[in-house]
């Protein structure tokens, strides 16, 4: 009995993006994987990636200095400020990214603390994220620590 694969929309999606008309496979110097290629496409779309976005535009796009005072500017440890800001200068294979990244997940831990972060200006702005949900070993400790205080 002959068995069929059969490939999902999404699968062949991935495929076609990473294929060329010869069906070769496409190189590409992105560390992204493909299947998150697109999600995250400029910052975001949550109201972070949104405040960020407007801080931190420049004359031609994202303009990264302004991110790193940003980031100093709310508080973000300098070490740390400095270590994405120099990988992003030396041009670094995803020092961007990772820069976005890393810098702006620790800028939601602030904003989901207090509800606000400071724009470039000093001046406080309101951002209202969602509490993380948490999923896989990480739900599973939570719910074993409550079980076990009760």
């Amino acid at each position: 009995m002959a068995r069929a694969l059969m490939l999902t929309n999404t699968e062949v999606a991935m495929t076609d993006a990473n294929t060329t008309e010869n069906g070769e496979k496409k190189v590409t110097k992105s560390i992204v994987p493909a299947k998150y290629a697109g999600m995250y496409k400029d910052g975001g779309s949550d109201a972070l990636a949104k405040f960020i976005n407007e801080e931190c535009k420049g004359t031609d796009g994202f303009d990264y200095i302004k991110f790193f005072d940003l980031c100093r500017e709310n508080g973000l440890p300098e070490d740390k400020v400095n270590h994405y800001a120099e990988q992003v200068e030396s041009k670094r294979l995803g020092s961007q990214g990772r820069a976005r990244m890393t810098l702006r997940n620790m800028l939601a831990t602030i904003a989901r603390k207090t509800g606000e972060l400071k724009g470039l200006d000093g001046e406080p702005v309101s951002i209202v994220l969602p509490k993380v949900a948490l999923a896989g070993a990480a739900a599973k400790a939570k719910a074993e620590q409550e079980t076990a205080s009760h």
